[in-house]
């Protein structure tokens, strides 16, 4: 037997391996040749190349053709507004029959009562007699848009002078608070009808108003003063200008808010870097004011009584006073400063006896007239009464205050648009919400309210003329006249003052005929400038007049015995049509110029203040701040050479205000 038919396996493998070869192949020719290899699954199904163009196209033709279609008006969207606000008005009024049964007692329908409602409309308050105040500020006034998400404190700034016109009154809150009540919550009205939120009065706005002398001596229309640069709320103070569903609801709720209602009843104001007493309301300041100006007055008294026994005591001393002792080693007592700057002199021994006693006024404590007008307090016992500034921090309001336990609201308007030398007249009134606006929930005979969105009390003027002190001023202190040939040269002397951050400076012109009086002059070198923190090259001391001429004048002067008097006057014109007049030389002015001059060349010959860096100014300290608040100075101010803007003044300085020069 041979080995071929013995080995099974070997007999059949090679076979074995065609089969295993075809149904490979077989499996190939169907998954990659016969069947589709490129085809994908969309929708659900698997398409090949052709196939799912072919699906694409027939689609896109059936939405082509619902689109040329008509629109199908049956399945239009309807707002479910209506029905969703009867629900929320009587959510089980239309499941529940209430008239099944016995009736019950007292029952009323409630959706008649919401239609039917009638109110008594309050009315306006009475505001009292308002009163005004002027006050000179180096303010920080922001250079960018101020809103809520950027407020004052953490805004950019540069300094610049600022006159602030702020305009006070009050209102009888106690009794607006009532009358609300009683119109809103009154017991007298169904319970329905009460509603707590109507009983509370919101405010509305301070509306602010002015007009101007002009230049005729007529007086402008009123015009309503904006809201000063520092309100960062402007957007959201807008007072709806119509009556809709939802506008009065939303306000009351907004102006209801304490930082609203602050912002609009005692706005804030600017940060002064001037540094002078913390800003208060035009009634205290004025108070305090007139405190200052009366301790003055008795300085200057006791100052000009304390001369008058000096000059006494000298007149008497040679007649009365012994032959000079020896000398003597010892040492005279030391001069004791007394309040106000002035030394005290004790006598020297041996003089007690021979010498004139002096006035009983000279016992008493002498203080020297402050030769920057210091706003020197009075000396009195602070305890016995409350200061200017306890009193007016009594009657600021807090997020804590609630009006209605308050006797009387005190409101203030600002004006910090004002320009030098102007004249204005004010006036100011308040206004309150009317919450039923657009309701018509009022009575037939206040339908003129049905509408009307803000209930405006009186308008109550200030009775003075206020007039913005000038920054810019000059007077005519020399003439000097040459004779050449027939003419005469005359050339007057002319002093230019200006007010700047706080400070005066002043410059002296000679001027001819035709001459513009002030110009821009060199600033370099000058050390009162750089003490200022100004550092700019040149001073613009421009007036805008020119000298015309200058003429003589002769006048009787005296009472009883007349004397006549000859001075020149200096002729000028600021406009080209009108001439003005100046006399010449300090001793022909009026007591008015007299005064102001004097109180210039006070604060000239004193050191000049110093200005606050914004840190000092905003946390209140000379502290840095914690937070870094940006700050822009004036392009003419930088911090004086040496001085660190963010640490408070060197010791010695006096951070006190020199005088306000035409302001006062």
């Amino acid at each position: 037997m041979s080995s071929k038919k013995g080995n099974i396996i070997e007999l059949f493998v090679d076979k074995a391996a065609l089969v295993i070869a075809g149904l490979v192949a077989i499996v190939i020719l169907f998954t990659y040749v016969i069947g589709n290899t490129s085809s994908i699954e969309y929708a659900g199904q698997k398409f090949g190349p052709k196939e799912i163009d072919n699906f694409i196209n027939n689609n896109a033709k059936q939405l082509r053709e619902k689109l040329q279609q008509d629109p199908n008006t049956a399945s239009r969207y309807e707002s479910q507004k209506p029905q969703y606000l009867s629900l929320l008005k009587d959510p089980i009024g239309q499941t529940v029959d209430t008239k099944i049964g016995f009736p019950l007692p007292g029952y009323v329908d409630k959706t008649k009562i919401s239609q039917n409602r009638k109110y008594r409309i309050p009315q306006a308050p009475l505001i009292d007699k308002p009163i005004v105040a002027v006050v000179r500020m180096a303010a920080f006034v922001p250079i960018e848009e101020l809103t809520s998400a950027i407020p004052y404190k953490e805004s950019e700034t540069k300094l610049e002078d600022v006159d602030l016109v702020t305009v006070e009154s009050s209102v009888d809150v106690k009794q607006l608070y009532s009358e609300f009540r009683e119109s809103f919550a009154g017991r007298d009205l169904p319970a329905e009808w009460r509603s707590e939120q109507y009983a509370k009065p919101v405010f509305a706005k301070i509306e602010l108003q002015r007009k101007t002398l002009q230049s005729d001596g007529s007086w402008s229309d009123w015009v309503e003063i904006p809201r000063t640069q520092i309100c960062n709320l402007r957007k959201e103070l807008q007072i709806p200008q119509k009556v809709g569903e939802y506008e009065m609801e939303i306000a009351l709720v907004q102006f209801a808010k304490p930082e609203f209602r602050e912002e609009i009843l005692q706005p804030p104001v600017y940060y002064n870097a001037i540094p002078t007493e913390k800003w208060i309301s035009p009634s205290f300041y004025n108070e305090r004011e007139k405190t200052i100006a009366k301790q003055r007055e008795e300085n200057r008294r006791l100052e000009i009584e304390a001369e008058k026994a000096r000059k006494l005591q000298e007149r008497a001393a040679p007649s009365t006073r012994q032959p000079p002792a020896a000398p003597s080693t010892r040492q005279p007592p030391a001069r004791q400063p007394v309040r106000g700057g002035r030394e005290a002199i004790p006598s020297m021994p041996g003089e007690g006896s021979s010498r004139v006693p002096p006035p009983a006024t000279t016992t008493r404590t002498i203080e020297r007239p402050n030769v920057r007008n210091e706003r020197v307090l009075p000396s009195q016992d602070q305890a016995q009464s409350l200061s200017e500034e306890s009193k007016y921090a009594a009657i600021r309001l807090t997020p804590d205050t609630n009006p209605a336990e308050l006797e009387k609201l005190v409101f203030w308007a600002h004006d910090d648009t004002t320009k030098p030398g102007e004249k204005y007249q004010y006036r100011i009134r308040i206004g309150i919400f009317n919450p039923v606006a657009g309701k018509g929930w009022v009575s037939e005979d206040q339908n003129d309210l049905r509408d009307q969105i803000v209930l405006w009390s009186n308008f109550a003027s200030v009775d003075e003329v206020v007039e913005i002190p000038q920054r810019l001023v000059f007077f005519a202190t020399g003439i000097r006249e040459i004779e050449k040939s027939t003419n005469v040269d005359r050339t007057v002397e002319v002093l230019v003052a200006k007010y700047t951050l706080g400070n005066w400076i002043s410059h002296t012109f000679s001027v001819k005929n035709g001459e513009e009086i002030g110009k821009p002059v060199e600033a370099a070198g000058d050390l009162r400038l750089e003490k200022m923190g100004i550092n700019s090259d040149i001073i613009d001391y421009s007036t805008g007049a020119v000298m015309v001429d200058v003429q003589k004048v002769t006048e009787w002067v005296g009472v009883g015995y007349l004397r006549s008097r000859e001075y020149s006057e200096l002729l000028y014109s600021s406009d080209g049509k009108t001439i003005e007049k100046m006399a010449i030389k300090e001793r022909y002015w009026p007591a008015k110029i007299t005064k102001i001059y004097k109180e210039i060349s006070e604060s000239l010959a004193v050191e000049p203040v110093t200005l606050l860096a914004w840190s000092q100014v905003v946390l209140g300290s000379g502290q840095p701040m914690q937070q870094q608040y940006r700050s822009t100075p004036s392009p003419e101010y930088t911090p004086p050479a040496g001085d660190n803007p963010r640490l408070p003044p060197p010791a010695g300085d006096n951070p006190r205000l020199p005088p306000g020069g035409l302001g006062g």
